[in-house]
């Protein structure tokens, strides 16, 4: 097929897809109408990982393959449990630093005298555990 556009000729095979007639759809305008499927549509290889949300995968049969994503798998998992000690121990320090900033506060109260400050601060100590 010819076509043209903006002046420029150029030449349009339409590729050929080998259809197959479906079931009965429907009636339009008193004829028939069926669906059309393609007979045969190739699978798509994929030959590189793919990557979905940050996460790398592949799908491969190869088992030396599988091998590497499992032990990658299991550093994945132990860099996890490092990251979940730090962040226990990030936790820890931080109520502990909590703790010394509301001792700190029940002093200054006390020494003001503020006899209401220093009720609250008792019982936000309470809710803390410290």
């Amino acid at each position: 097929m010819k076509l043209t556009y903006r002046g420029a000729n150029y030449e349009y095979d339409i590729p050929t897809v080998d259809m197959l007639e479906g079931d009965v759809a429907g009636k339009y305008r008193g004829q028939n109408w069926n669906y059309r499927y393609p007979r045969h549509v190739p699978a798509v290889k994929h030959h590189s990982p793919i990557t979905y949300r940050g996460a790398r995968y592949s799908r491969t049969e190869d088992p030396q393959a599988d091998e590497a994503a499992s032990v990658a798998r299991n550093a994945r998992k132990s860099e996890s449990v490092a990251v979940k000690s730090l962040a226990a121990e990030a936790a820890k320090v931080h109520r502990a630093n909590i703790c010394d900033i509301l001792n700190r506060r029940k002093q200054v109260a006390a020494a003001k005298g503020d006899e209401r400050l220093l009720r609250l601060l008792e019982k936000e100590w309470e809710q803390m555990v410290c």
